[in-house]
């Protein structure tokens, strides 16, 4: 009987263990395939956010908007200055992470450090030009401004979040933008850079102390850790987009190097 109580326990034990490490496998199964660095200008034009329409990339600096090829590098499209004059006339210099949808570059707008006029504006994903439709968000939603923006065509919503600290996903109406409602998260999420939809879950880019990268249901407000990056010190890391590509990759997340003249774009397969 001690016997068999001992295979028992052992069994348990065994158990446990298996699932703890298989708890830290699944945090541990995004890992990076590829990068690429971009150094002064190259870097400064892709030091904020990233989207893609399927054929190309769109890379988004405080003022203006890049479109490349998949290479990362061949340039088919500039808008140096992409802030339309109306928003930046009110204190708008700041774009944050950008987001893509029908023919459409989905881009947050922020003034600044005074944040008091948070602005989401649409632009053309192929010639990158202003298409005459911007939109004003609302105020309390957005008190430390607009950071990033991420667009969910199945669910035909759009996502925001403060930057600090933030507790609620901001839902909006992909139609015309108009709020829905506020999804309470389980755990508050602090500085996230940018973030983007994939399988149906919100995966949100943050320049923590470990550059985590977080799951957000959408529905729930459920959040998890998908995996911490662990980038050098003195980092920072920027937006994220989502795109399957020939190396395994799926999720490609901006980064700003140590030496504020470079740019890392790394791509992370799970």
């Amino acid at each position: 009987m001690m016997k068999m109580g001992k295979k028992i326990s052992m069994l348990a034990v065994s158990t446990m263990l298996l699932g703890s490490l298989a708890g830290v496998a699944s945090a541990a199964a995004w890992h990076q395939v590829s990068s690429q660095t971009y150094w002064l200008l190259d870097a400064l034009e892709r030091g904020q956010g990233v989207t893609s329409d399927g054929s190309g990339w769109i890379f988004n600096s405080n003022a203006g908007l890049l479109r490349t090829s998949i290479d990362g590098k061949t340039v088919q499209a500039r808008n140096a200055l992409a802030i339309p004059s109306a928003i930046s006339s009110l204190g708008g210099d700041h774009i944050g992470d950008i987001s893509y949808y029908n023919g459409k570059i989905y881009a947050p707008i922020e003034d600044g450090s005074n944040y008091q006029h948070p602005f989401l504006a649409l632009y053309d994903a192929q010639t990158l030009q202003y298409t005459g439709t911007s939109y004003a968000l609302p105020l309390n939603l957005h008190p430390g401004g607009v950071p990033w923006v991420a667009v969910d065509a199945q669910r035909g919503q759009v996502y925001t979040a403060q930057w600090s600290n933030a507790s609620n996903l901001n839902v909006f109406s992909l139609d015309d933008m108009h709020f829905i409602k506020t999804v309470p998260l389980t755990q508050s999420i602090d500085r996230i850079q940018g973030a983007e939809v994939y399988n149906g879950q919100l995966y949100a880019s943050t320049d923590n102390g470990t550059q985590s990268v977080y799951t957000i249901d959408p529905e729930t407000g459920s959040v998890a850790l998908a995996f911490n990056r662990n980038l050098s010190s003195g980092t920072e890391a920027q937006g994220i987009a989502v795109l399957p590509t020939a190396n395994g990759a799926a999720l490609h997340i901006l980064d700003v190097g140590s030496n504020r003249i470079s740019v890392n774009f790394r791509h992370y397969a799970e």
